[in-house]
């Protein structure tokens, strides 16, 4: 079996130790993919309601995500990591700075408008007016803009798994 997990990444409380927490198990497990994102609270929530003034400026939240996949990325350098929608709501070129920063994964919602808007797990979320071909074609040439493109014709199995799977026999 592929393994994956993942964290939210500056919810209140949290702390640099946290995090660094969170890293370790991430290696220790053995995970094939990991998925991590600046937490963006929904202003409907309790947490939100109860930490006033939080979150912290996006800029701060950005980066934190940000050095997490770098930090994710030399420690388990096979694993699939994924580069967020959270850090596309952030700032226009989150998601391309995630796959700069060390990410090799996006996990696009290319679902119609009216089924997006249903999805509205914090407020800013990106690209919820466009259709599933504006969507792939905008995210294909964010990519290429960058200088990366995208493995259409790779399964996207993480190379973890076959080392892990090698390393049991």
């Amino acid at each position: 079996y592929q393994t994956g997990t993942g964290v939210m990444i500056g919810l209140p409380g949290q702390t640099i130790r946290n995090l660094v927490d969170d890293l370790l198990f991430f290696r220790d497990f053995d995970v094939d993919m990991i998925g991590m994102g600046p937490y963006l609270p929904h202003p409907d929530t309790p947490l939100t309601q109860a930490n006033p003034g939080f979150p912290p400026d996006s800029e701060r939240q950005l980066l934190l995500g940000l050095k997490m996949i770098a930090a994710c990325r030399l420690l388990i350098p096979d694993a699939n990591i994924a580069s967020t929608t959270a850090l596309h709501a952030l700032a226009p070129d989150g998601r391309e700075r995630g796959l700069l920063a060390g990410a090799n994964v996006v996990m696009p919602n290319l679902d119609a408008p009216e089924y997006k808007r249903e999805y509205n797990l914090y407020a800013g979320k990106p690209n919820l007016d466009d259709g599933m071909e504006e969507c792939l074609s905008s995210l294909v040439d964010s990519i290429a803009a960058i200088g990366e493109s995208v493995a259409w014709d790779s399964p996207g199995d993480p190379i973890h798994f076959y080392t892990r799977i090698a390393r049991a026999r």
